[in-house]
């Protein structure tokens, strides 16, 4: 069987069609705006869709309506002729399912590298930093920050001659490792690192900078 409309009321009722044989997956009944003010319920069937390859929620009934026909959803996907075809559908979805996690957990993973990159590489009082883009102060002019104040940061070269520019607008050179260092294994284990030697005070403060936490 499949989806079974009938006509008439029981038991005086009358087969008016069948539609999509061996094809229904499963049935769901879900609540229903009739009219702008009434609510009922209707009662849904997954379908399978054999030339899209595909599955589709169709609406069968209209529940405490007053339909003059009612459909009998009948599951019958596993012993019809398109078992095999459903079987080996849910077997690509599965893959599908296992690469869209493996690609958002990498995704995460690279959202959280950044955020403790960020988070150990922020502009301090004390350190070097470089300019990497903006119109006032020349890409590469290098310095030591000695002022913070919001996105403001002021930065002094060998020269002398203070530099002022927004914090996007450098790049600061971390523990003076070099702009270019990285972690041999990851931010995420070198933050875990430094932050055991931080004292509470700094821990807090930089909390309260949206560390990260992940």
């Amino acid at each position: 069987m499949a989806i079974v409309n009938y006509t008439g009321t029981y038991p005086n009722r009358t087969i008016f069609n069948t539609k999509h044989v061996g094809c229904v997956i499963k049935s769901e009944t879900r609540d229903y705006r009739a009219m702008s003010d009434v609510w009922t319920t209707a009662d849904y069937a997954l379908v399978w869709l054999p030339e899209e390859e595909d599955t589709k929620w169709i609406r069968v009934n209209i529940n405490y309506m007053g339909c003059d026909m009612v459909g009998v959803i009948i599951p019958d996907i596993t012993t019809g002729e398109y078992a095999d075809d459903y079987a080996i559908y849910l077997l690509i979805q599965e893959d599908i399912k296992r690469e869209n996690e493996r690609i958002d957990a990498e995704r995460r993973a690279k959202k959280a590298e950044q955020g403790f990159k960020a988070a150990l590489c922020e502009p301090t009082k004390g350190a070097t930093c470089r300019a990497i883009k903006g119109r006032k102060v020349k890409k590469g002019t290098e310095g030591i920050i000695f002022y913070i104040r919001d996105n403001r940061i002021g930065f002094k070269g060998e020269d002398g001659i203070a530099h002022w520019i927004n914090a996007d607008q450098i790049e600061v050179n971390y523990a003076g490792k070099g702009y270019d260092w990285k972690p041999e294994d990851s931010w995420k284990a070198e933050y875990r690192r430094v932050s055991a030697t931080w004292s509470s005070s700094e821990a807090y403060n930089r909390q309260q900078r949206n560390a990260p936490r992940y």
